[in-house]
């Protein structure tokens, strides 16, 4: 996993220029640097394993290891971090709103998950969640909160 830690000399000209990039399981991940500043993210360590979650309104939720996450598989041209429709907000306003709730510590809704099926090579598939799991990579978070989600097609 790799990220730029930005110093104070050559910031503008990154935060105009400069993506993060990360990698999930081949998947590559592209963040620019300024949605990460905006968040306030510069110099971020995340002090848990996972985001903080509302165990109230979640009770069943578990950590599991990103890892143990299959990558998000998107139609062509359909990138990771999209605009939201239904929430009526862009890819840049929902990615900095996740990374500034892991800034704040705010209660962020687990992603949902189910067993990966014979043959799926990763323990879990997501199903919801697909921002706030690579959010969490970025921040580096070694895990994710979790709820299992009824899968239909089983």
């Amino acid at each position: 996993m790799y990220r730029r830690i930005l110093g104070t000399a050559d910031e503008e000209f990154r935060a105009y220029f400069g993506l993060m990039k990360f990698t999930h399981h081949g998947l590559q991940i592209e963040i620019p640097d300024e949605w990460w500043i905006e968040a306030g993210m510069r110099g971020f360590m995340p002090t848990f394993t996972a985001y903080r979650v509302n165990q109230r309104l979640f009770q069943n939720v578990r950590e599991v290891l990103i890892k143990d996450v299959g990558p998000v598989s998107r139609n062509p041209g359909v990138g990771i971090f999209n605009d939201s429709e239904e929430e009526g907000c862009s890819a840049r306003e929902r990615v900095v709103r996740i990374l500034r709730g892991f800034r704040f510590d705010n209660a962020i809704p687990p992603v949902e998950i189910v067993e990966g099926q014979a043959g799926y090579p990763y323990r879990y598939k997501l199903v919801h969640g697909a921002h706030r799991l690579y959010c969490s990579l970025v921040a580096g978070f070694k895990c994710v909160p979790t709820i299992e989600h009824f899968d239909l097609n089983r």
